[in-house]
């Protein structure tokens, strides 16, 4: 699931109470300085929420957000699932049978040579980024040093002695984003919602 957010959606989101948010996330909420951060956490919370729904969970199974060991948000039971967020571009994946990574990245100008070389020295920088970065989220351990330890093979990412399964999606124009998970996953389809009505009401919640 994923949301563009402009002006008036991103108003909304950076006002909207941290009270409304899991109690594990209220602490961090309420020290943001940024409202930018703020909006996107919220708007990164909303469409689990929304993703949560789909998959037939009650609505306070939102309330069971915490984190593991390592810092990464969790569900004690299921589903799996990852947010990212850039620039305007906020996304969640979950899966119900397993652990999930996802990462999102504006396109841009300006990436040094020498990045590019080491991430990759012969296709598309962001969408070889994504894949590390989605591949290093599903495995639940974050850091540069594992984001370097990835390495990307067509439609495969290796880590950790195991095999990751990569999906690129074209979500918006001007971005890359890629799913990784354990297990290879059917083609991705992307459908489309009016989801001005769930905005109203989350507004008014």
């Amino acid at each position: 699931m994923y949301i563009v957010l402009d002006e008036a959606r991103e108003a909304l989101f950076a006002e909207r109470p941290a009270a409304w948010a899991p109690a594990a996330y209220r602490a961090r909420l309420d020290a943001m300085r940024s409202r930018e951060a703020r909006a996107r956490t919220m708007a990164g919370l909303w469409l689990l929420e929304q993703g949560l729904g789909m998959l037939g969970h009650a609505p306070d199974h939102l309330d069971g957000l915490g984190f593991a060991a390592g810092g990464r948000p969790r569900f004690a039971e299921g589903p799996g699932f990852s947010i990212s967020h850039s620039g305007q571009l906020v996304a969640c994946a979950l899966d119900e049978a397993d652990v999930v990574g996802l990462d999102v990245e504006q396109r841009r100008e300006g990436i040094s040579p020498r990045l590019q070389q080491w991430v990759a020295a012969d296709g598309d920088f962001f969408d070889r980024w994504c894949a590390r970065e989605a591949t290093v989220k599903a495995s639940g351990h974050v850091g540069l040093a594992r984001i370097r330890a990835v390495v990307v093979d067509d439609a495969i990412a290796r880590l950790d002695d195991r095999d990751w399964h990569l999906t690129w999606l074209s979500l918006v124009p001007g971005y890359a984003a890629c799913v990784a998970g354990p297990r290879q996953s059917q083609p991705a389809a992307i459908e489309t919602t009016n989801c001005e009505a769930l905005i109203n009401r989350a507004r008014v919640e």
